[in-house]
């Protein structure tokens, strides 16, 4: 499987995880001291850089070893090998490192560098996040988010979110704070829950999180309302490239809503948030390009549009 795959893969099943970036944590790995260079760090060079953490997983670093699973798996510094990317992230999940076994799980899950085996994978998932490892519950709550390995059962994929949750994972946070926005999961919907939650992910890094404080700003749920504020925080998360902020500003143009209309910026981010992936955008468009607001009419392009937001749940 090529880098390309294996990152469309990865990402239809942990879309709320970093795709192996960052397996080996650089921040930390630059502090650490290693037992053959104290005090080094490694170099910005990306063929040394991988000599360097070659040595530094030999001396038995797991950081490195991490790391060095990343490089292989996407030819950073060497020549993409999915074996090697595999018994590298096994090395360290073999001894203790609560993200590698994790992250080894999700190699044989997909069957990268490895044989398949989803059953085992998720075996393992449910034994490490019962054993309290954060990186397992928050893929194994994914996988019970979308029904991968696992029958589709988002109390389940809550569950684990929570207690992901509890030890404030962005993600987790930001899957409770969506269910009690909409009434998920079993939850009654609680816009003030929503706003804490959608905060508190925010605050840990969370771009999708802050496109969703800035909606609750801007529509006053769970807080005072504060359009400016909230345009702000949708603003941010739309530079970021969240797709449902960029919408959002969209129809913040289109209807006037903190800002002047302006249908051609509103047509510009329609295009953009749908391209990424927003399947309101892609209805939206679709119906613009259809009555030819703001736009020349094309028909053809809007039944393009249509279909896609169909197969998106949006019709």
């Amino acid at each position: 499987m090529n880098k390309k795959t294996f990152t469309q893969t990865f990402l239809g099943c942990i879309a709320a995880l970093s795709i192996l970036s960052g397996c080996g944590d650089s921040a930390k790995q630059n502090q650490s001291t290693s037992s053959h260079q104290a005090g080094s760090v490694a170099p910005t060079d990306p063929v040394k850089a991988f000599a360097w953490y070659s040595v530094e997983a030999g001396n038995g670093n797991l950081e490195a070893m991490m790391e060095l699973s990343t490089r292989y798996m996407y030819g950073t510094g060497v020549d993409p090998d999915a074996t090697l990317a595999f018994y590298w992230i096994k090395k360290a999940a073999d001894k203790g490192q609560s993200k590698a076994k994790a992250y080894a799980a999700l190699f044989l899950f997909q069957g990268i560098g490895t044989d398949k085996d989803e059953t085992t994978s998720i075996q393992l998932l449910q034994k490490e996040a019962k054993a309290d490892n954060l990186h397992a519950m928050v893929i194994l709550a994914s996988f019970y988010e979308i029904g991968a390995g696992v029958p589709k059962d988002m109390k389940q994929a809550l569950a684990w979110h929570l207690k992901a949750a509890e030890r404030y994972e962005p993600s987790s946070l930001y899957f409770v704070g969506r269910c009690y926005a909409k009434g998920l999961a079993g939850l009654q919907r609680d816009d003030n829950k929503a706003f804490e939650y959608y905060r508190d992910a925010s605050d840990k890094g969370s771009i999708e999180a802050t496109g969703k404080l800035g909606s609750c700003y801007a529509l006053g749920r769970g807080v005072t309302k504060d359009m400016n504020t909230g345009i702000d925080l949708i603003q941010l998360a739309a530079n970021s490239g969240d797709a449902d902020s960029i919408h959002n500003l969209g129809v913040c143009n289109e209807r006037g809503i903190g800002t002047p209309v302006d249908m051609a910026e509103a047509l510009h981010l329609y295009r953009q948030a749908a391209e990424a992936g927003s399947h309101e955008s892609m209805y939206n468009l679709a119906v613009c390009l259809a009555a030819g607001t703001g736009i020349e009419q094309n028909q053809e392009q809007a039944d393009e549009w249509f279909k896609k937001a169909a197969q998106g749940g949006i019709q």
